[in-house]
């Protein structure tokens, strides 16, 4: 019984009928069952052992006097997150109703991405379930433990820096320059996803605001715990895409042109590769950032994208939200 759970929780590819893709001529599913199963497998593998990390290599060298001000100031901003995050999960999947059976498919898969996950993370790990706050009384699962919120933070950092030079140089030119803003304008992107992802430009000032301590190494270290258990998760569970082929050719082949049809039509195709665990994002063209172009192994590929992801973080990290941190607390302290 386990073994067969496993095995379908594997994705299948971009066609295969229980991520909602397929074709014309053969059944789809018409609930999202895989997609439903594996964002609670996804969310109840990260959560637990996430802490669990935490508590068994961090937690010691972390042991800090917080004063009672940064505590109820964390509070306030885990409450925000919390009603943030949830709207944000509900009104996208309520809209996906109404969006074709590949919205209501890929929605859900969709939100296991690290930037989305950070906020639930965060509101969990900043103490909106620590009724006792300061006294960690709460159950094990909901205590505060801000490293995990900040070490989150991290993991998303270089995409969310790459937001701001996106934005300034598309406000400037009309272009995307790095083109991680880009997806707000195809035509799968519907306009709740537009409305809602504007906490890509807002995560790191707040939660280095709500941390109120200087960034240290140890939220580093446990982002490279967070990063690659997110992507090797979605790449167990999640496939590249979602593809409806709408006909094959007289000998059974798909017709080129068909494909290339189908591919353009929000309807029939949804591009997903959560964390980027298929291929480097496709929007993102800088020949020496391609890490897939001799179509590398699995393992191969995730190795790849893995050394450089937290190289990137790592720079950031070094270079702009440990100094952000420290000029925070000090300006608060002055």
């Amino acid at each position: 019984m386990l073994l067969c759970m496993m095995n379908y929780l594997f994705q299948a590819g971009p066609t295969h009928p229980k991520h909602g893709g397929g074709s014309d001529l053969i059944p789809r599913a018409k609930f999202p069952i895989h997609p439903l199963l594996a964002f609670l497998v996804h969310y109840s593998i990260v959560i637990p052992s996430i802490f669990l990390v935490h508590d068994v290599y961090f937690a010691p060298s972390i042991d800090l006097i917080e004063h009672n001000d940064t505590i109820i100031r964390q509070t306030y901003m885990a409450r925000f997150l919390l009603i943030y995050t949830l709207t944000l999960f509900t009104t996208r999947c309520a809209c996906s109703f109404n969006s074709g059976r590949l919205r209501q498919h890929a929605v859900l898969y969709e939100l296991t991405w690290l930037c989305n996950s950070t906020l639930l993370m965060g509101s969990i790990a900043f103490g909106v379930f620590d009724a006792d706050v300061g006294t960690n009384n709460t159950s094990w699962l909901f205590r505060r433990r801000p490293i995990i919120a900040t070490a989150c933070c991290i993991g998303v950092s270089i995409d969310q820096i790459l937001w701001y030079v996106d934005l300034v140089g598309y406000l400037i030119s009309g272009k995307f320059p790095v083109g991680v803003m880009k997806y707000l304008t195809w035509p799968q992107t519907l306009w709740i996803d537009r409305l809602t992802c504007t906490h890509h430009l807002w995560t790191i000032p707040l939660f280095i605001y709500a941390s109120n301590n200087p960034l240290g190494f140890d939220s580093f270290k446990l982002s490279f715990c967070i990063v690659t258990m997110k992507v090797c998760l979605s790449r167990w569970l999640t496939p590249h895409c979602i593809q409806v082929i709408k006909s094959k050719d007289g000998d059974g082949n798909e017709n080129e042109a068909v494909v290339a049809e189908t591919n353009s039509d929000p309807r029939r195709y949804r591009y997903l590769n959560v964390n980027l665990c298929h291929e480097l994002w496709r929007d993102i063209t800088f020949s020496f950032l391609q890490i897939s172009h001799d179509k590398p192994p699995g393992w191969l590929y995730l190795w790849r994208l893995l050394w450089r992801w937290q190289l990137l973080n790592y720079l950031v990290f070094v270079g702009i939200l440990s100094p952000l941190s420290r000029i925070g607390l000090a300006s608060h302290v002055m």
